[in-house]
């Protein structure tokens, strides 16, 4: 994916459908969240949803592997993530790309609204990827 353009957060190596490069979720837990950190679960839960799946999504952090929910990739017309990194902000303090952080922040911890033009453009980079 042209993640120049459309960043991601969240894709951590240990989750099925992470990045094999990408960081490290076990190393991203905290013993403490961020002051902020329930505005930001708030925020990752209101992004607009690309692509819902019925996949049963585990809890990898967890020793039952209970499952968290459905898997969906969702946005806020800027950055993607998957609809599983609320639980582990909100269950395990996961720390999230500074850069994701500061963007949250400067939107008032509200999710804009993405316009069809956005998700249209998400689509086609998401698509063409598939493709490559």
């Amino acid at each position: 994916m042209n993640l120049d353009k459309f960043p991601f957060v969240g894709d951590f190596r240990e989750l099925k459908y992470g990045r094999p490069d990408g960081p490290s979720l076990r190393a991203a837990v905290r013993a403490e969240g961020p002051e902020h950190e329930r505005d930001l679960v708030h925020y990752l839960r209101s992004g607009s949803a690309l692509f819902c799946t019925p996949s049963a999504v585990p809890d990898v952090l967890s020793s039952t592997g209970g499952v968290i929910g459905g898997l969906h990739l969702l946005t806020d017309g800027k950055w993607l993530w998957y609809s599983d990194l609320a639980h582990h902000v909100e269950h395990y303090h996961v720390a999230l790309d500074p850069g994701f952080a500061e963007h949250v922040q400067s939107n008032g911890w509200a999710v804009p609204e993405p316009t069809d033009s956005d998700l249209d453009a998400m689509l086609t980079v998401l698509i063409e990827d598939e493709l490559d």
